[in-house]
């Protein structure tokens, strides 16, 4: 299986009012997803909550600019939302999500509207407090609370609405409530290991063991500081086959994905685009990942938790 679901990124928020989808300088565009062969990529409309004063105007602009792509570029890639259309469709295929949980302003009809554009995914944080939950924090009192009781509402209407719960940048708290009181999987689109990188956006070994229970799935991320801490800001190969393994060590292959944050990360990156994928396979199969392993890594994994929520 040469499939791939690549869980996050944020390529729609970043495109000039001058760029195309099809070809610009970010990692991300059409003609490297074609390179790819087969690619389906979550495009995440991310809203910085502190950059607006209304990020729901400011989703539906990104909404907006993201079927503008699409309109342009048909015969090109295409959106999908089901498991069936990602198998079947011939062209890169373009799943939308969403990130930042302060998009519905407190407002839980409007999960309703995403799930008319075809979200599939919704982060309940980023990086800020909301109405729904706290996000991941230095603070160990912060990291400790868990969802608000609109969170906790919005789990059970986004999972009605067949909208998966992401809990990437969420606190501790309230990834425990999620695994708690969730009754479908979840994931974490772009997140790694706290035990081989200590930083508080990473996930537990305890919170990756429960989610493979859950049949959930973690997308590695490709940012620098989620994967060494030895401060030199260079995305490698050989710490992302790192993570990998251990988070297949303790929690099984099942919950392995993609989701490499592309144009939501800086520094130096030794995979820059979605055109060069097939060396982090060369290098994790060559670290022991079998091709089944590698096939439910790549999609199969992401395949099941789209499947479960639909």
């Amino acid at each position: 299986m040469d499939t791939m679901i690549d869980l996050h990124c944020d390529t729609i928020l970043q495109l000039e009012a001058d760029d195309n989808l099809c070809e610009n300088k970010l990692s991300v565009d059409i003609k490297k997803l074609e390179r790819n062969h087969n690619s389906t990529q979550c495009f995440a409309l991310f809203v910085k909550k502190d950059e607006t004063s209304s990020p729901w105007r400011s989703v539906c602009d990104l909404h907006d600019r993201f079927m503008k792509e699409m309109e342009r570029n048909k015969g090109r890639i295409r959106q999908v939302r089901t498991v069936e259309e990602i198998i079947s469709n011939p062209l890169p295929g373009a799943i939308l999500t969403t990130e930042e949980g302060a998009i519905l302003e407190g407002d839980l009809s409007r999960i309703a509207t995403l799930q008319s554009w075809g979200v599939r995914s919704f982060t309940l944080t980023w990086n800020f407090e909301n109405e729904l939950a706290y996000p991941n924090s230095e603070d160990p009192e912060i990291m400790a609370k868990g969802l608000k009781a609109k969170g906790m509402e919005a789990i059970g209407e986004l999972e009605r609405r067949h909208i998966i719960v992401d809990v990437a940048h969420l606190n501790d708290g309230g990834i425990n409530d999620v695994l708690r009181y969730s009754t479908k999987p979840f994931w974490a689109s772009h997140s790694n290991s706290r035990a081989m990188t200590n930083v508080p956006r990473n996930l537990t070994d305890e919170q990756l063991r429960l989610m493979a229970d859950k049949g959930c799935v973690a997308g590695l991320n490709f940012c620098a500081s989620f994967l060494c801490d030895d401060g030199m800001h260079v995305s490698r190969i050989a710490d992302m086959v790192r993570h990998v393994l251990h988070i297949r060590s303790v929690a099984g292959a099942s919950v392995l994905a993609i989701g490499t944050d592309f144009d939501g990360i800086g520094g130096t990156l030794e995979l820059p685009s979605v055109d060069r994928m097939d060396r982090l396979r060369d290098a994790l199969k060559k670290a022991g990942l079998t091709e089944t392993e590698l096939d439910g890594m790549w999609a199969k994994n992401a395949l099941r938790v789209l499947g479960a929520s639909s």
